[in-house]
């Protein structure tokens, strides 16, 4: 079974995950397949993809946030797309 916060292997009768600490109370709270977060290297791509393309760091950030594994680093990508957003439309309008 894998931990559906950090998607480390967790031994069934484990009470707290090795990998990320969270208690494993319920049987329900394990995932048969692991669950796979973004890395710090995808981040940054899609950070950078998003300073020139913000409606794709938009989709992807606000997708992120439904998941526990990425909810963090959505809420930074979604930020980033935000101001590049804002900043493009200033640009734009000459502001």
């Amino acid at each position: 079974m894998y931990c559906r916060f950090c998607g480390k292997e967790v031994k069934e009768k484990s009470i707290v995950c090795s990998g990320c600490g969270r208690p494993v109370d319920e049987p329900g709270s394990l995932s048969a397949t692991p669950v796979m977060g973004w890395s710090l290297g995808l981040l940054l791509a899609l950070m950078f993809v998003s300073v020139f393309f913000p409606p794709i760091g938009l989709y992807l950030g606000i997708k992120g946030l439904f998941s526990e594994a990425t909810k963090v680093k959505a809420s930074v990508l979604l930020t980033v797309a935000v101001f590049t957003s804002l900043l493009w439309a200033a640009l734009i309008l000459g502001l």
